[in-house]
């Protein structure tokens, strides 16, 4: 600030503190607290040879989320999704299946991440399978079975009783494994 002596100054670098620290440094080398402006994130400046100003007017100015792969494309869904993944988990019931005959083949396969630690909740895995088993008797023998609807059954009967017996809403992906 020395060496370039401005008219006005604008910190736009770092945390608001870090900024204000600025304007108090531009104060202790000669440049008039009313030139040192300190704005947010989409306020607008009017700028001339004599005069700055702070207008009324804002721009959207949005935080740009940062994915590893890609800038900008995480959308609000993504970002959900993460959040329900981090508090409540996920399980995962993998069931195969007679294409033809829409009966289950073996017991469903259930894999647990972040909700419960399976080697200890052997009741509520087989509680879980139990249900599925009697969801799928239920089912018409006499008409194929549409996959994503019996992956919307499992998601809102396994769901139903998850809530009930843990209070917790874990992120249910049912796979459906047709031979």
């Amino acid at each position: 600030m020395k060496l370039i002596k401005p008219k006005f100054l604008v910190p736009v670098h770092g945390y608001y503190f870090m900024r204000a620290a600025n304007g108090i440094s531009a104060r202790e080398v000669g440049i008039p607290k009313e030139n040192v402006m300190l704005m947010d994130n989409g306020q607008v400046a009017e700028l001339t040879r004599d005069k700055f100003t702070i207008t009324k007017e804002e721009v959207p100015a949005f935080y740009v989320m940062v994915d590893g792969l890609g800038v900008g494309d995480v959308e609000e869904v993504v970002l959900r999704d993460r959040r329900a993944l981090a508090q409540e988990g996920m399980i995962v019931i993998i069931l195969t299946m007679d294409r033809d005959k829409g009966r289950m083949l073996k017991n469903p396969d259930i894999i647990s991440r972040g909700f419960i630690y399976l080697k200890e909740n052997q009741e509520l895995l087989e509680e879980i399978r139990k249900r599925i088993r009697g969801l799928m008797q239920r089912l018409p023998s006499y008409r194929e079975v549409e996959p994503d609807y019996l992956k919307t059954l499992i998601r809102d009967q396994v769901g139903q009783y998850l809530y009930t017996k843990t209070k917790r809403r874990p992120m249910i992906l049912p796979v459906i494994i047709e031979i």
